[in-house]
Parts: C-alpha cells; sequence; structure tokens
C-alpha cells in the first residue's frame, strides 16, 4: 500500500512562530461546520427525499439515496469551496492528491510519495523494458526509452515541501539500469535543465509538459534515434502556434476554493505540426511508418492534448511517427495492449520510442 510521505511536509500549524490562534482554528472550524451542517441537511429537502422501487438489499436503496441527499443540500459547494479557501490561504495546502509550491505552482502527491514496495516495483519495470525490448528484437525492431523526469525535480526551485530523500538517485539509477542493459535511454533530465530558460517545459497548475516541454524532449531524443542509422521513409514538417489561450490545469481540481482565489491559470500556445513533403498517409497510404511512440497522457491524442509530442518527434527524426500512446493507464499497460495490436501488425516497426514519465516508476499499472 502506498504510504504519504508525511515527514517531508510540515503543516503550518506545526511552526512555532504560527500565531496560536491557527492551532485550534481547524478543529473549531470542523465542529461549527459538523454541527450547523447536521442541522441543515436533516432539514434539507434532500433529506426528505426517500427513493421508490429501489432494492435495500443489493445497496441501490441507499446509493440513490445518498446522491439525492448530496444534491439536495444548497449549501454543500459553498462549504467546500469555504474550507478549501480557508485551507489553500492560511495553511497552503491542497486536497490529498496535489501539493503548493512557490508562484502558484502546484504540484501532485505521487511525487511526494514512497512505499516498502519501491525496489520491488521499480526491478519490475526494469525487468519489463527488457522483455519488451527482447520481444521487439524479434522482429528486427529497436526499443528506445524517452524516461521523462518528474515535475519536482525539475522544478525543485518551486518547492515548498521537499520530496523524500530516497527518491533523490532514482531518475539517474533508473536510467543507468537501463543504459547497461544496451537500451537506449538519453539524459533528458539534463536536456531539460540547460532550456528552462527558453521557458516553462511543465505547466505551473498541471501534470504534463508544455509544448515547448514536449519539443525539448523530442529534440533530445533525435540524436540517440539517428544514431541507430537505420533507414527511416523521409517527411518533413512544418510548426506553429495557434493564438494565446488560457488553459486551467488538472491540478486546480485539488484547490476547490471561488474563482479568482485559486493560482491563475496557465497561457499556452497550442503546437501545430503540418507536413509539408508529398507523402504521407500512414494506415491510409502506401507508406508505412517506421516509428512508433508508446506512452501515456504526455503522448495520447486528447481533447486537453495541446503539446503534441507525436508532432514534435516527427518534426525532430524528419519521419512521420505512429502514435500508440493511451490516456489514463500508464506507461505499462499501452506498451502491452501495443505488442499485440494490430497497428504493430500494418506497420512493423524499425523504431519504437517508449516514453516513460518518472513519477510512475514506482506506482503499479497492471
Amino acid at each position: 500500500m502506498t504510504e504519504f510521505a508525511h515527514d517531508t511536509i510540515k503543516p503550518n500549524t506545526d511552526n512555532p512562530k504560527a500565531p496560536k490562534v491557527l492551532h485550534w482554528l481547524p478543529t473549531a472550524f470542523l465542529i461549527a461546520v459538523v454541527v450547523a451542517g447536521s442541522i441543515l441537511t436533516v432539514s434539507s429537502k434532500g433529506a426528505r427525499d426517500f427513493p421508490k422501487d429501489q432494492d435495500v438489499v443489493t445497496g441501490k436503496w441507499a446509493h440513490t439515496y445518498e446522491t439525492g441527499l448530496d444534491a439536495g443540500v444548497p449549501f454543500r459547494d459553498a462549504s467546500v469551496k469555504l474550507w478549501g479557501t480557508i485551507n489553500y490561504r492560511m495553511f497552503g495546502e491542497a486536497r490529498e492528491g496535489a501539493v503548493v509550491g512557490k508562484d502558484g505552482w502546484l504540484f501532485t502527491n505521487e511525487e511526494y510519495q514512497t512505499a516498502k514496495t519501491d525496489a520491488a516495483e521499480i526491478a519490475g519495470k526494469v525487468a519489463y523494458i527488457k522483455q519488451v525490448r527482447d520481444d521487439l528484437a524479434k522482429d528486427g525492431a529497436k526499443l528506445v526509452v524517452a524516461l521523462i523526469p518528474s515535475k519536482a525535480r525539475l522544478y525543485a526551485e518551486d518547492l515548498k515541501a521537499k520530496v523524500p530523500a530516497q527518491t533523490a538517485p532514482l531518475y539517474e539509477d533508473f536510467r543507468q539500469q537501463l543504459v547497461t542493459s544496451d537500451i537506449p535511454t538519453p539524459d533528458l533530465l539534463a536536456a531539460m535543465q540547460v532550456a528552462k530558460g527558453q521557458g516553462n517545459l511543465f505547466f505551473r497548475t498541471d501534470t504534463h509538459w508544455t509544448p515547448l516541454g514536449a519539443e525539448v524532449v523530442a529534440q533530445g531524443l533525435a540524436p540517440v534515434v539517428k544514431g541507430l542509422n537505420l533507414d527511416l521513409p523521409a517527411a518533413t514538417y512544418s510548426a506553429s502556434k495557434k493564438p494565446p489561450m488560457k488553459r486551467s490545469g488538472d491540478l486546480l481540481r485539488y484547490i476547490p476554493v471561488p474563482e479568482g482565489e485559486a493560482p491563475p491559470p496557465d497561457t499556452v500556445q497550442e503546437a501545430v505540426y503540418t507536413r509539408t513533403d508529398e507523402g504521407g498517409g500512414g494506415l491510409l497510404g502506401e507508406d508505412t511508418l517506421a516509428v512508433t511512440v508508446v506512452g501515456t497522457s504526455y503522448s495520447a491524442p486528447s481533447k486537453n492534448n495541446v503539446w503534441h509530442f507525436d508532432g514534435s518527434l516527427s518534426k525532430a527524426l524528419g519521419t512521420e511517427v505512429l502514435n500508440a500512446a493511451q490516456e489514463g493507464k500508464g506507461p505499462i499497460v499501452p506498451m502491452r495492449e501495443y505488442l499485440k495490436s494490430q497497428d504493430r501488425k500494418d506497420n512493423p516497426p524499425q523504431i519504437v520510442i517508449w516514453e516513460i514519465p518518472e513519477r510512475f516508476l514506482r506506482i503499479s499499472y497492471m
């Protein structure tokens, strides 16, 4: 079971310099909310609307009643936002799932967690990556791993609470295990650290990278892929950007505060990659796609994807890339499914680029 590294985060109420009122304020607020909430909930319309024709034994009645009660309490959203505002403004904390950094930066708490099973989980991932390398090699394909450093590692200067010390060597140790196993795994942390002066490589309020971050990683992978000296079908691409727009990150949902109280949304210019030569067609044309990217939501096409990592790769490599990444499944499941997929049969790869974020290394995905 995952254990949250509580020793790395010190609430403001534990700070001897904090006003004494902060020590008892959460308790007083909680008692007041419970008392007032109980009275108002019992007297609300939702409490008097009992479900009809629902099975009590299977739990459907209770679930329906609970849902109706929740929706029928008029002050619920207001109270959640009130407590969220107090927790965020006075204690600098988000709901479980996110960690508040400096100057509007938010981080996922996955980057703060450790567990007794971490070593075994990481060893299992190394073993599976080797297995994938061997599977691809049977068809003459090469595996390249794009190990994406965690946001907390890359932007450690924007943290308020330090990540557990035992996670410090994780990125380089994992990378070296793959390199010594003859699996090309470039040091993308170093490449991203050099490029930080060009702009944000991760969104402040989101777990994902920016279009610039995706571009930097693609450029960091290109020399490694080209160094394999394979005959990849040529393609040329132009790059452009859409007009700037505001984008509220996925970590903002852990700060349920009224509009204007939360960290401001990011500003982003979505990347656009357009093939400019006469080739192309992929699955619908005559050309096969020799490079495939497999991975997580950092690569997967979706309505929230404004970074277009596959486009960055296509331009940097000078060849069209097949995208087999999937959203919401971690890095392991998409690879398992790709190896058995029709995509692999229709477009036998020469190179598979496996995008693996560091923050997933210790998390089990079946």
